[in-house]
């Protein structure tokens, strides 16, 4: 691109140049051995007589225009650039100079790589007078402006990529870490402690071995306890049978006519079965009875 814009600018500013000493109505003896130093390719001799015209003809328009082309022909566009403002301003530029001078204004800043300030310039000179050069160099510069944002574009389109890429990249690695951290502390843990894990199994099934005996302790003891309730609501039952049974025999005994002594003193020796060989004869009782 450099290489394209230095054969643009040769091949423009030179006509421009040349057709610029017709308008000039005067002119210092250097400005012409200026010249004849420009038209051989002798560019530093002919910007040192350009210089000392400057000086002869004070405030001189065309003086620091043939200076800013010779400072141009050498790539020094900062100082052609200032060669070509210090023209401006001397007030004593025609229509047709002040086209030509922002025409290589134009070009200076596309040799500085500024592309949007040479595209300014060329569309000020296209003003000023219309011509083919500033037209066509206009038109290159857009096209660089619009390749340049392209490449932006897709640089800054590349430059997003990457950044997601090492961020994903960073917290892989972190993750990563974290996961081998963890590893060595959980490996660290088991090296001290060998049977903790174990010891954790069998107190857990002690714990369960204890829940199961206490459930089993717990059903014995409410079985024995239901046996023994049982069994004393047996007893109970038949207490209150037989307290029953004794009340029934009372009220039956109530019920019965009273018996005399003699003869319950019967029934109850007749009750005890006493066989006529066991019976002696008694002494003789109140009731002159014996047996």
């Amino acid at each position: 691109m450099k290489n394209r814009f230095s054969f643009l600018l040769i091949f423009v500013l030179m006509p421009l140049f040349l057709q610029a000493f017709s308008l000039f109505e005067k002119e210092a003896p250097e400005s012409r051995e200026g010249r004849k130093k420009y038209a051989v390719g002798e560019m530093e001799e002919a910007e040192k007589e350009f210089d000392k015209a400057t000086k002869r003809l004070e405030n001189n328009a065309e003086a620091y225009y043939d200076l800013g082309n010779a400072l141009q022909s050498q790539q020094k566009f900062e100082e052609s650039l200032e060669a070509y403002k210090k023209s401006l301003e001397t007030g004593k530029t025609t229509e047709n100079l002040r086209s030509k001078i922002f025409h290589n204004m134009g070009n200076s800043f596309a040799g500085l790589g500024k592309y949007q300030d040479a595209e300014k310039f060329y569309m000020k000179s296209l003003e000023e007078e219309p011509s083919k050069e500033s037209a066509e160099n206009l038109e290159i510069v857009r096209r660089i402006i619009a390749q340049q944002k392209e490449q932006e574009e897709q640089q800054k389109q590349q430059q997003e990529n990457q950044d997601q890429q090492d961020q994903e990249n960073k917290e892989q690695n972190q993750e990563q870490q974290d996961q081998e951290e963890k590893e060595k502390q959980d490996e660290k843990e088991q090296n001290e402690n060998p049977d903790n894990e174990q010891k954790d199994e069998q107190n857990q099934e002690s714990a369960e071995q204890n829940d199961e005996n206490n459930e089993g302790n717990d059903n014995e003891q409410n079985s024995g306890m239901n046996d023994e309730d049982n069994e004393t609501q047996d007893e109970e039952n038949q207490s209150s049978a037989a307290e029953a049974e004794e009340q029934d025999d009372e009220q039956q005994n109530d019920d019965k006519p009273k018996e005399s002594s003699v003869l319950k003193q019967f029934k109850q020796r007749k009750n005890l079965q006493i066989s006529p060989f066991m019976l002696k004869k008694e002494q003789k009782s109140d009731s002159d009875q014996t047996w």
